[in-house]
């Protein structure tokens, strides 16, 4: 008897589990909303944002004023950013804003930058390649091995898992005599080769000193960049950029963003005039011009949209979208006061990991109703069983009756085959 109230708890159990998770994801996939966000880019001649509106909007193309505009008048107006269509249909302007349009400095002037939380909390191996950031050839070249950095840097070949001894004392000796502490906190930097060229690493020291790490005709070079004492690095996202004006975006712990520049071998952190970033959360998208940068800042209630001078990066123009309600937000609230999830929403991770998450007392009421209906539906049984699954209801709320209801439901049909 005792064997088969135990196998009983564990059926029911497995059943809440699956149910904390299943019934709440059903639910949230049938309350989706299709995402229309619109395309906002900084114009620069008409000294405002345009909107190019997705979905079944009327007005497809319009500013933040509320002009409308053309598909012609749009690429006009964004010329920018529409080059080179412009340019094959000669349209293209001399000069934007008394500044003359040179193609070249068009293309290497572009900014494309994205960056999302999973970068943050995508778990790091802790296994780097260090490519050549002078090669003799037009393109970067697999070293033949990798390195990581910890209480010390060593390179391990990879075909051999043998320590090149030679290249770890060499690089470890430049860190040492740079003022490198060890261990370090974080090491960033793009491991794609896939790239017009190679700026190595940076890397946070264990007194939260930021290094620029890389290797140059086969030797270390390391640096300290004495960026201000003032500034605590929180994550840096490499960006080999085609004019090479800086190396790129370093975030901090009180919410700000910078570009990391460096002139005549001295680094500065270049500040981004937006407001309070937080990289565990938000996103952000940057497309730039040889003008304008046009940021955008995707947070939970909306879009933050910055036009920001190129050269000084100081704000020239605001925008905000609001987020459109987020249906599964509000039904959440109502019918679950705990669900099971294996997505670490919180931060963005797409890394499978079981959390719980509570969302608000509302719920509660939804499971006192449930439990009154478990005393209706149970009461031939029991007082004892029917005001445990009562209770167990109440603190379940729809998982736990349903697992209640599976289970009985498969014992009815069990004992009817057996008459």
């Amino acid at each position: 008897m005792k064997n088969k109230q135990l196998l009983y708890s564990v059926i029911v159990a497995f059943l809440t589990i699956i149910s904390l998770w299943a019934i709440p994801e059903l639910v949230k996939t049938a309350s989706v909303s299709p995402n229309n966000a619109p395309f906002v880019y900084y114009s620069a001649p008409e000294r405002k944002f345009l909107i190019r509106e997705t979905g079944r909007n009327k007005n497809k193309f319009h500013d933040d004023e509320g002009k409308t505009y053309t598909d012609k008048e749009y690429d006009t107006a964004l010329p920018l950013l529409n080059f080179r269509q412009l340019t094959i249909n000669g349209e293209m302007p001399d000069s934007v804003l008394g500044i003359a349009i040179d193609p070249r400095q068009l293309r290497t002037k572009q900014v494309h930058f994205r960056y999302s939380p999973i970068e943050m909390h995508t778990p790091n191996i802790g296994l780097y390649i260090m490519y050549e950031s002078l090669p003799k050839k037009a393109k970067l070249e697999s070293p033949g091995d990798v390195f990581q950095i910890k209480k010390n840097i060593e390179f391990i070949d990879v075909q051999t898992n043998a320590v090149n001894k030679d290249k770890s004392e060499k690089f470890q000796s430049a860190l040492l005599k740079a003022g490198y502490t060890f261990p370090e906190q974080w090491t960033s930097g793009n491991l794609n080769i896939r790239k017009p060229y190679d700026e190595g690493y940076f890397s946070l020291d264990n007194k939260n000193k930021l290094f620029h790490v890389k290797m140059v005709n086969g030797r270390p070079f390391v640096r300290d960049t004495k960026l201000d004492s003032r500034i605590e690095p929180a994550f840096f996202s490499m960006l080999e950029v085609a004019d090479k004006r800086f190396y790129g975006f370093l975030f901090d712990k009180a919410g700000n963003v910078y570009i990391v520049e460096e002139k005549s071998g001295k680094y500065n952190a270049l500040q981004l005039d937006i407001n309070h970033f937080n990289p565990h959360k938000d996103e952000l998208m940057i497309l730039g011009n040889m003008l304008y940068w046009t940021v955008a800042v995707k947070t939970d209630n909306g879009k933050h949209y910055y036009a920001l001078d190129t050269e000084t990066l100081q704000q020239q123009r605001y925008l905000h979208i609001k987020a459109d309600d987020n249906r599964w937000n509000v039904i959440s609230k109502w019918l679950f006061p705990v669900y099971l999830t294996f997505k670490d929403t919180d931060k963005h991770s797409e890394f499978i990991k079981p959390r719980l998450n509570f969302t608000d007392r509302n719920a509660l009421a939804i499971n006192l109703l449930l439990a009154l209906t478990a005393i209706f539906i149970f009461h031939r049984e029991s007082r004892k069983k029917t005001a445990c699954k009562s209770l167990y209801t109440l603190i379940f709320g729809i998982a736990g009756i349903v697992a209640l209801l599976v289970l009985e439901f498969a014992t009815r049909t069990n004992n009817n085959k057996h008459l």
